[in-house]
Order: C-alpha cells, then sequence, then structure tokens
C-alpha cells in the first residue's frame, strides 16, 4: 500500500486530489497574453492613436491585365500601405504591381560632393512582394533595406536579412567605441574658457 509516513514533512506531503490538474501558460502563451493586455491598455488611453498604428488588413482586389485584357484577382501582403488605386482603375501590366509594408524613415545630414550639407534618408527597411513578378523570389515575401537615399539592397531573405542586422549591429559597436576614444579625447584636451 501506498502509506505516507506520519514523520514525512508536511512540504514533502502530497496535495490532496483535484478534480483537474491546473496548468501553467508556456512562455509563448504568457507573452501573448502580456502583449494583449498591453495593447487593450494602449487602447483605452489613446483611443485615436490606435487607429492610426493598426495594421492596415490583407485587401484582395481586381485589374484589368493590360497584356491579356483579363480580370485578375491579388490579394495584398497583410500590411501593405500601397493605395492601388491606379493599379485597379486603369489597366496594368501584372509585373508592375506590387506590395510593401511601412518603414520608419529616419535622416541624417550627409555630405555630399564638396561642402553641401544634405538631409538624406538612412537605414530603413520594409517588406516587399510581387505577386506577379518573373523571379520567383520576388513572388514570395522579402526585406529591402533602404541604406541611404534611394539605395538599397534587395531581395533579402530571413538569413539574408538577418546577417545584414548582425553586419550593422556589428559596426554599431565600432561606432561606440571611436564615440568612448572621442569623449576621453576632448576631456583630455579641454579647454578652460
Amino acid at each position: 500500500m501506498n502509506a505516507i509516513p506520519a514523520d514525512l514533512p508536511r512540504m514533502f506531503r502530497p496535495e490532496p486530489k483535484l478534480s483537474a490538474v491546473p496548468t501553467q501558460p508556456t512562455a509563448s502563451e504568457r507573452e501573448a497574453i502580456e502583449l494583449e493586455a498591453a495593447q487593450r491598455s494602449v487602447d483605452a488611453q489613446f483611443p485615436l492613436a490606435a487607429e492610426f498604428v493598426a495594421e492596415p488588413p490583407a485587401r484582395t482586389w481586381t485589374f484589368i491585365d493590360s497584356s491579356t485584357s483579363e480580370l485578375q484577382e491579388v490579394t495584398c501582403l497583410a500590411g501593405c500601405v500601397v493605395n492601388h488605386r491606379i493599379d485597379r482603375e486603369t489597366p496594368t501590366h501584372a509585373e508592375d504591381i506590387w506590395c510593401r509594408t511601412k518603414s520608419e524613415e529616419v535622416s541624417l545630414p550627409i555630405v555630399s560632393g564638396g561642402r553641401d550639407v544634405e538631409q538624406l534618408r538612412v537605414l530603413s527597411a520594409f517588406i516587399r512582394q510581387e505577386p506577379f513578378s518573373r523571379n520567383m523570389h520576388e513572388r514570395v515575401p522579402h526585406a529591402q533595406v533602404e541604406i541611404v537615399d534611394d539605395h538599397f539592397m534587395e531581395g533579402l531573405d530571413p538569413d539574408g536579412l538577418a546577417s545584414v542586422i548582425l553586419t550593422l549591429e556589428a559596426q554599431l559597436a565600432k561606432f561606440r567605441d571611436v564615440h568612448a576614444q572621442l569623449t576621453a579625447l576632448r576631456e583630455q584636451g579641454r579647454v578652460q574658457l
């Protein structure tokens, strides 16, 4: 028989049998619950902001393929920010249809040529898909990274984008080293005015 010794410390005694075994949520379930709670909190505090930051839903629409004169159906990439109004209203080559997600643009003052300083976009990324492209790798979602104003790395798969991120992280670490050196050199040579 499975008798429990009377002198067994309380902490080692089995709990009474329950009708159902309670379980703890997994890490991913817990993260989803926390994310949903945080989103509800933000939406409640800033109801108008929620409308502006919500990801656009995938849209399905039709256009006339100018090559075949046939009506074609397209479902946009989830989060697509392209209007597609002209594509819908006028005959269009299927290869010219593309979708993309929003990117956060950052500009920095950059010297280009002689002494001209221009505000140029740097380091933005977005996802693009060209559903009728002749290149198969462009038909699936892929990343594009704008290094500087209209200079892109295109057609990045998840591993390719990860490589870019790792390269930029390594370069950022070097920037931090240069910053520390510059700060130290400025401190050493500081002139009292």
